[in-house]
Formats: C-alpha cells, structure tokens, sequence
C-alpha cells in the first residue's frame, strides 16, 4: 500500500511527463517565431534605411539566416529556464544531494525571465499600439516585462513547492506565447482597434496558433478545474455545501469556453463565437463574487484578490464600453489577465505546501492526517514529503 501510495503522490504519470514537455517545446517554438520575426524585420528596416539597399539585394540572403539562428538560440535558452522552473524543490528522489536547478531562487529567476521575455516580445509585436504613449513602446516594453517578471518571480518563489501550481502556470504560458507567435505573424493589420479575437480570423498558420493555444490552454483549464479547486476542501476554510464542485463546475466552464472561442472564430460564427465569451466572462464574475460567501473562511488574499477582480473588471468594461477611451482588446486582454491571476491566487492560498522534512517523514500520524495530493509538472515531490497549512493571511 506504501508503495502505491509512493507512486501516486511522487510521481507524475507519464502522460502528464509528456504534456508538459509538450508544452515547454511548443512555447519555446512560439518564442523562437516571434524573436525571428523580430529580428529579420529589424534588419530589413535598417536595409532599407541605408540609399544603397538596392546595390545589396542580396543581404538578406546572408542575414535572414543569421537570425533564424539567433531565434532558435533563444528557444533553446528559454526551454532551459522552462525546465528549471518546472522542477520541484528540494532533492531529486532517491538523491542526497541538492541539485542546483531545483533551487527556489534559481527557478523564481527563470519563471521570471520567461513572462518577460514574452511580455517584451508580445509589446515588440504589437508596437504601433503603443506610439501614442510617452516614450512608445520602448517605455511599455520596460514597464510591462519588469512587472510581470517582477510579480511572476516573486509568486513562483512563494509556490514552487506546488504542482498544481507549476502546472497551471505553464497552461498560461502556453496561452501566452500562443497568442505571441499569432501576434508576431498576423496580417490582419491593427488587430488591436478591433478585438482580440481578430488574431484568428486570417486563416493561415498566425491563426491557428492564436485559436490552438486557446483550445489547448482552455482544455487544460477545464481537466485541472477539480484540481485548483480542491484546496477550498480543507476544514479550516470552512467551505459550505456544494462550495468546491460550484467552483470546480465554474472553472470548467470558463476553460471550456475559452477553448469554445479557439475552436469558432469571430468571423465564422460571430453568434456563437460570442456566446462563448459571454459565458467565459459571466462564470469568472460568478466565480469571483460567489466564492467569498461560498467559502466563509477563505483566505484573505484571495477575498483581496477576488474584489480586486471584479472592481477591475468592471472599471475597464466602463472605460471601453461607456466612456470609448479603450478598445473591445483591451477589455478582453485584461479580463483574459484577471482570470488567470485570480486561479493563481486560488491555487497559491489554499493548497498545502510540501515539506522535506524527515522529522515529520517519521510521523506516521501527520501523515495519515494530511489530505491526498498528486503531481503534475515533471518529478513531483518525492515520496515522504507531508502537507503543511499553507499560510491564509
């Protein structure tokens, strides 16, 4: 029983091994689109700067290359803080030593790197955007990558010790560097005066790794619903009856629905297409309103966190819909953001944390006490390792 027990709670099945390796290679690919699409538009823009560019037609020839090269360079660099961060803390199972990269600092720093490099390179894609604003979009690029490297460090810090985490952390990125290689290779032109679904409406490969990532980010939403709401369970919150299969059936929806958005775009069935964003948007209203009554103990952050959410919500849609100072793709953007930060905070404040802690490795009573959990990222915590209240304050 010991055993089995060891298997289910160490160890990640094998499917799970291989989705996230999926993942990882699929945003480090979507990164690599982006810095080449990057990179080449810069040289030409300077080629054609220089009066004698016709004298040298063939320079591109030369440079092009040169900066799919560099591009899978960074793929490359990016996959690496990928696995970094996507290791559990501590020792490696049946090891005595402390590996360098399972180091909480060390995967903090690259969970960080790799938010930035994409919010860089999603402001790059996107640059006219900002033009308006003072400095363009240099300032953006520096305000916007800092503080979610910045904000994404400090929570990995705090919840790299667990799985559910670690994992819906790379379902967001994978949403996230989707919609950036859609963004760096989109023809519809000033996509973001219209709406965030445009980027896939054009029919070609910029589309399809806009609404792929949506199906495949929602999908994932949707099988780990049971999981990010699990934690509500725990006595001390004080969950009513029905509260976590009422949250869990929300979380579903809205990662159903953001898949429904993927799998119909805007310009085939516009009804439909809209009834699933309407249906991803009202169940994180319900979500965020609800759970705070739902759960009469829930953790302060996450009340903080919660009204938060919906003040933003509810301003932005003002500022778009009421007084036209925004766009319908800023109001989706941000309502795409609050949704993954309030799971995050869901997931931060309420699972347990995972201990190595031998002392109570050798109690078998806390053992027995603490509820069952499973991993998901690559080599979940070792066999041995107990839950502990994770702090609610």
């Amino acid at each position: 029983m010991g055993v089995v027990r060891a298997v289910a709670v160490g160890r990640a099945p094998i499917v799970r091994h291989a989705a996230l390796v999926t993942a990882m290679l699929a945003i480090a690919a979507a990164v690599a689109v982006a810095v080449s699409v990057e990179l080449i538009h810069a040289v030409h823009v300077l080629h054609e700067a220089d009066g004698s560019h016709r004298r040298h037609e063939g320079v591109h020839l030369v440079f092009d290359p040169l900066c799919v090269v560099a591009a899978v360079g960074v793929a490359v660099l990016l996959l690496a803080a990928l696995a970094v961060a996507s290791v559990p803390p501590g020792r490696r199972p049946r090891s005595r030593r402390r590996t360098v990269w399972a180091d909480p600092g060390m995967g903090a720093l690259a969970n960080a790197a790799v938010w930035a490099t994409i919010a860089a390179l999603a402001v790059g894609a996107a640059s006219e955007a900002f033009a308006p604003l003072p400095g363009g979009h240099v300032t953006a690029c520096a305000l916007i990558a800092g503080t979610l490297g910045a904000v994404t460090g400090n929570v990995h810090r705090r919840a790299h010790h667990q799985p559910a985490y670690r994992s819906f952390n790379m379902v967001a990125m994978l949403l996230a560097a989707g919609c950036l290689a859609s963004m760096s290779l989109t023809s519809t032109g000033e996509w973001w005066v219209r709406n965030f679904s445009t980027l896939g409406t054009s029919g070609d490969f910029a589309a399809a790794c806009f609404n792929l990532a949506l199906v495949l980010s929602g999908g994932a939403m949707a099988a780990m619903a049971g999981r990010l709401a699990g934690g509500l369970a725990r006595p001390e919150y004080g969950a009513r009856r029905g509260a976590v299969a009422t949250v869990r059936v929300l979380v579903a929806v809205i990662g159903l629905s953001l898949a429904g958005v993927g799998l119909v775009p805007i310009n085939t069935e516009e009804l439909i297409h809209n009834l699933f964003a309407s249906a991803a948007g009202a169940s994180f209203f319900l979500l965020a309103s609800l759970t705070p009554w739902l759960v009469r103990r829930m953790p302060r952050r996450l009340v903080i966190t919660s009204w938060l959410s919906l003040a933003t919500e509810v301003g932005v849609w003002v500022v778009y819909d009421r007084l036209g100072l925004a766009s319908l793709t800023v109001f989706e953007v941000v309502a795409f953001a609050l949704v993954f930060v309030w799971l995050i905070a869901l997931v931060v404040t309420t699972h347990p944390s995972m201990l190595h802690d031998p002392a109570a490795r050798a109690s078998p009573a806390r053992t027995r006490a603490g509820p069952r959990t499973s991993a998901f990222a690559v080599g979940g915590p070792a066999g041995g390792m107990v839950p502990a209240l994770a702090r609610s304050s």
